[in-house]
């Protein structure tokens, strides 16, 4: 590797706005990296205390209502109400400030009909306060679990509908740079 090489490649560590392919945030703590493998297969895994049966997000080490520690990842219904809404309009991360050049991000947050009220993208910028939705995980461009918030006419148990509106998102794939390292 020659000093040119070995230039970029510091710059391209150091400096994530000069990378070509951003990221979404990656780091997760090892009860989110559970999360992540126990959302692979379904729709959406929750935490739930094998004493008292409550279901919680995020996910812990001990139970919430009872302090139980016999937590396990069970499918978990995805309905809820819409609570709020809010644009993103700024954001220290390099993929979200890409995608805030275009547009601003909606996110919400979503009371599931499960108890939890969870944080989440939303995938339907029509959708407001008071509506119906149903709430998924699924993987982003740096592999880790994601919750999206849809209206509830969609089949989110159907993997393929998932895959479709996760990728209108944009969260599938890295923000591109022209030029960049």
């Amino acid at each position: 590797m020659n000093i040119k090489e070995k230039m970029q490649r510091r710059l391209k560590l150091n400096r994530p706005s000069l990378r070509a392919r951003a990221r979404p945030p990656k780091q997760r703590t090892p009860l989110g990296q559970q999360f992540t493998a126990a959302n692979l297969p379904s729709a959406l895994s929750m935490q739930t205390c094998s004493d008292c049966g409550h279901v919680q997000y995020p996910p812990t080490e001990l139970c919430g209502a009872c302090l139980a520690d016999g937590l396990i990842f069970n499918d978990t219904p995805v309905d809820g109400l819409l609570l709020q809404r809010t644009d993103l309009h700024h954001s220290l991360w390099e993929f979200f400030k890409r995608h805030l050049r275009r547009a601003s991000w909606p996110i919400a947050s979503v009371k599931l009909d499960a108890g939890p009220t969870v944080f989440c993208h939303l995938g339907d910028r029509r959708l407001t306060t008071g509506n119906r939705v149903q709430v998924f995980s699924h993987t982003d461009a740096s592999q880790s679990m994601v919750l999206i918030a849809v209206g509830a006419e969609h089949d989110v148990g159907a993997r393929e509908v998932r895959r479709q509106l996760t990728e209108q998102l944009g969260l599938t794939q890295p923000a591109l740079r022209q030029g960049g390292i």
